[in-house]
């Protein structure tokens, strides 16, 4: 039976850092523009003082209360986007366990697929083995009964001498497919292009025609 992994801590874990990047977005947005607006009213301010000292007059004390207000506000969202990447890596910090845990699970889930793989691989290489010791036995008796049969009489007759060990010829040393034939030996080339690219050769198929 296929085992489920359920990966909730994994999913606590990111929610958790994509709400702290969120937060820290708002308030990255929030003190740009309290930075603004300090900076606008302080301004605003030393106009103000200006004109009163011109004016003979007394300064304005609303937009020195808004002055500091928005400084007030300008230091606490400061402090909160100072603590966001503490407050998150104690929460990080408690979770490691759990996620090391769902890590192994993770890995204990898929133990059976890369075993049934494994299995299947195993008997596809014994059977290929199998195959070429049963081509060595069909080839060696060829071979054989082809010099006790031919050989003597193209001799008598003078015919060109035929090498039965150049015929069926399997290389096992190929390291790539031919374009003339398709050789049922596994190449260098054909294992590498399955494991590292994913990927059989185009010319599969031509066996069969």
């Amino acid at each position: 039976m296929k085992k489920l992994f359920k990966g909730d801590a994994v999913k606590r874990v990111n929610n958790l850092l994509d709400k702290g990047e969120k937060r820290r977005a708002k308030l990255e947005e929030k003190v740009a523009k309290l930075q603004e607006e300090q900076n606008a009213m302080h301004q605003a301010v030393m106009d103000d003082f200006n004109e009163s000292i011109l004016e003979d007059k007394e300064p304005n004390k609303r937009l020195t209360n808004d002055l500091n207000k928005v400084r007030e506000d300008l230091q606490s969202a400061q402090f909160q986007l100072s603590q966001i990447d503490a407050v998150i890596e104690a929460e990080l910090e408690k979770s490691k366990a759990d996620i090391d845990r769902e890590r192994r699970e993770f890995t204990e889930s898929k133990r059976d697929e890369f075993r049934e793989i494994y299995d299947e691989l195993n008997q596809a290489k014994i059977a290929y083995l199998e195959k070429l010791v049963e081509y060595r036995e069909k080839k060696s008796e060829y071979v054989g009964e082809h010099w006790k049969t031919f050989r003597d009489i193209s001799h008598r007759l003078s015919l060109g001498t035929v090498d039965p060990r150049e015929q069926f010829k399997l290389s096992i040393g190929m390291r790539y497919q031919r374009h003339d034939a398709y050789s049922p030996i596994l190449t260098l080339d054909e294992h590498r292009d399955a494991f590292l690219e994913g990927r059989v050769p185009k010319k599969k198929d031509a066996f069969k025609k």
